[in-house]
């Protein structure tokens, strides 16, 4: 199976960052809004499509935070881009979830709140952050 390209937005709001909530296999997950980029479709388009239709906002595409992929043998291979982006509308809607990245027990896919949080704090660089993959009895 060939690997899919994912683009996810991390949009801050003051401290809070917007996630998406989505179910699978009967349980709740939360995630950065964004998704698999179609053929012949830019990274940037398919986040900006993905965004909208998971969250309701309409947002700009900004620099490129972290590269990571997630490798889970032969089943699945994602490579993940996630970047920063900002929308010039209010951040609200029945769809966007503020959480705080500080909150110790808080499980958002794929897991880099701690990396964001230091990115945000120490104005560090982009980085490939390697297989993030976690074998599905890790999950709580």
């Amino acid at each position: 199976m060939p690997a899919r390209v994912k683009a996810r937005a991390v949009i801050w709001v003051g401290d809070q960052v917007v996630v998406h909530l989505t179910k699978r296999r009967g349980h709740t997950h939360v995630t950065f809004p964004g998704g698999r980029v179609n053929d012949r479709e830019s990274v940037s388009d398919a986040l900006v499509r993905e965004v909208f239709e998971e969250v309701g906002l309409e947002i700009e595409v900004g620099d490129l935070l972290l590269a990571a992929e997630i490798l889970s043998g032969a089943r699945r291979q994602d490579v993940e881009l996630v970047f920063e982006a900002t929308t010039a509308g209010p951040v609200d809607g029945p769809d966007v979830h503020l959480v705080d990245p500080q909150q110790p027990d808080l499980e958002v896919l794929p897991p880099i709140l701690g990396v964001l949080a230091e990115l945000r704090r120490d104005g560090s660089r982009p980085r490939w952050l390697g297989n993030l993959y976690r074998a599905r009895s890790e999950y709580p």
